[in-house]
């Protein structure tokens, strides 16, 4: 796949490499996922491109063992989908207060 034809939803292809493999992934799916949740772009919310997404690969895990990480790697793009959004964070990382 060139980089113009890349899926804003998967700007590195990482998910679509991975469901490509089928039960050969080898895993970890946690690892990938957070590869993945990683490349997006900051204005993308993963729990709408995952929801975008799993249609595209949810006849690829159907019927296959729940013990294969391709299943797991699903089921965690099913968990961000139902996400709710981050909120940001104000003001400072500790609450401790100063002596």
């Amino acid at each position: 796949m060139s980089p113009a034809a890349a899926n804003p939803l998967d700007p590195k292809s990482i998910l679509e490499q991975a469901f490509d493999m089928e039960d050969e992934f080898p895993g970890p799916a946690e690892d990938l996922l957070l590869s993945w949740l990683l490349s997006l772009g900051a204005d993308q919310a993963p729990a709408e491109a995952a929801t975008a997404l799993l249609p595209r690969y949810s006849g690829r895990v159907e019927g296959k063992s729940d013990t294969l990480p391709i299943v797991k790697l699903h089921r965690l793009l099913e968990q961000v989908a139902v996400s709710p959004p981050a909120t940001a964070r104000r003001g400072r990382l500790s609450a401790r207060t100063r002596s």
